[in-house]
């Protein structure tokens, strides 16, 4: 290369290193926002915002059908506004180190993967805009909103994170094998209000072995022990007080929380149901090796509205199926979860930004997001009853679509960091996965394993109260 266009280049290479350093220094510079608003100030909704998301829930164009009609509703009624969106990120990380992420991004009530919290974005890292403040400025009524869902979107008090969807877990099940059992007759579906009673009396009766009388055909239900939205009602099921805020205390010793959890381990001691995530022991192995979820398990938990359309394809060719709510224990507890979008906190168009992301919580921007294919289970209240989000096509008339909105009274998170601090749950959660994983190991001694949960848990709280 010629020493005039060496110098050329290195010259060239040197601008652009300056250009990329100061186009970050003025991300850097952007001021972060906190969501706090001056007495009578009138919020300003024009311009350009960016939406942000995650690249495994929203994959091609039907999937974002959904979202893009709650954008276009929202250009619509302000058209002074631009919405730019983006749904091929892999990852948030590098985007918010730069302060380059969109003034919208999409977040679920557990944070976006195994090791990060929905605590850590809003308060850790401080990446989310509360909104407290526009939900006044704007009017929102969260009233209609069913309570254990907008319970989802707050952290330490403040609104951190929008919830649009209604998420209880519900379970589909072979109609066909419950009239065979003889439980329900021709028609006849599970009600609504069904109990754990009636539940485990219906996995009972459903289950059926080979000739060798040891060998299970079929059980009553697939259930991941493993999953917080699955095991968390056991935490709840008699009225055990299983959290102290004021005395900053797990109490998994509490006689009815021990209950509750005891319920869970009877599934799998009476083989009631198929530990779906569980590594089990050489004698459960053979008991279960002919049973797998759907095919061999009559009630199949559904953890998202919008996957019950590919599940339910796993049941054999031409079986009749339908849904019902997670069945109610005695102190009844629904788990539920939800999706969302949160304002970041270093957005340039705060008062528009904070405007698109609660239009979520309007009638207006329900409609326009559960209306389409990629929509879910609207989280208001007056629109439980209409049929606009239903499922559509060949197979899905007639289906118990009140099991999605059933029992909402009854909601309760199914994410344990929205009841302590995530560093105790996060102790919790791991102690209680390998409880069940133990058990179906080895059949360990359960209570010896929820007694060192307690003891870690406690130990944590104690560190993070006292220092």
């Amino acid at each position: 290369m010629k020493p005039f266009l060496k110098t050329f280049v290195r010259i060239a290479l040197i601008a652009l290193a300056a250009l990329m350093l100061l186009t970050v220094g003025a991300c850097d510079n952007r001021p972060k926002e906190t969501g706090e608003l001056p007495d009578d100030y009138v919020p300003e909704i024009r311009g350009k915002v960016k939406v942000s998301c995650v690249n495994h829930l929203y994959t091609n164009e039907e999937s974002q059908r959904g979202i893009k009609s709650w954008l276009n509703a929202f250009r619509n009624k302000y058209p002074d506004v631009t919405i730019e969106t983006e749904f091929n990120l892999t990852s948030y990380d590098a985007l918010i180190s730069s302060r380059t992420l969109g003034d919208l991004f999409y977040m679920t009530d557990g944070g976006l993967g195994a090791n990060d919290t929905l605590y850590q974005y809003a308060i850790v890292n401080e990446t989310m805009m509360p909104l407290d403040s526009y939900v006044e400025a704007y009017g929102i009524d969260l009233s209609d909103i069913y309570g254990g869902i907008l319970d989802l979107s707050y952290v330490e008090g403040k609104m951190y994170m929008v919830a649009m969807t209604c998420g209880n877990v519900i379970f589909s099940y072979n109609v066909d094998a419950m009239v065979e059992a003889g439980i329900l007759a021709p028609g006849e579906r599970v009600a609504n209000d069904w109990d754990w009673a009636t539940f485990k009396d219906y996995c009972e009766r459903l289950k059926q072995y080979d000739v060798d009388g040891i060998t299970l055909t079929q059980v009553g239900c697939a259930y991941n022990f493993q999953w917080q939205n699955l095991y968390s009602p056991f935490l709840y099921a008699y009225g055990g007080k299983w959290y102290d805020k004021e005395n900053k205390r797990v109490n998994l010793d509490n006689e009815n929380v021990i209950k509750g959890i005891s319920e869970g381990i009877e599934l799998i001691e009476r083989r009631l149901a198929y530990p779906n995530d569980c590594e089990l022991n050489t004698n459960l192995a053979r008991e279960y090796s002919q049973v797998r979820p759907y095919n061999g398990c009559v009630f199949n938990f559904n953890e998202s509205y919008t996957v019950l359309t590919e599940r339910v394809k796993n049941y054999p060719k031409g079986t009749e199926w339908d849904v019902a709510p997670y069945p109610l224990f005695p102190n009844k507890a629904s788990p539920c979860g939800s999706l969302g979008f949160s304002v970041f906190s270093y957005t340039r168009n705060k008062d528009t930004a904070a405007a698109l992301a609660l239009f979520l919580l309007t009638e207006e921007g329900q409609y326009a997001l559960h209306s389409q294919a990629g929509g879910d289970v609207p989280i208001l209240k007056k629109l439980g009853d209409q049929d606009f989000w239903h499922l559509k096509g060949d197979g899905y008339d007639g289906k118990n679509y009140a099991a999605f909105t059933a029992n909402y009274d009854n909601y309760v998170p199914g994410q344990l960091g929205t009841c302590v601090p995530p560093e105790v749950a996060s102790i919790i959660h791991k102690g209680m996965a390998n409880l069940f994983g133990d058990y179906c190991k080895n059949e360990a001694a359960w209570q010896d394993s929820l007694a060192r949960i307690q003891e870690q848990a406690n130990q944590m709280w104690d560190v993070l109260y006292n220092g």
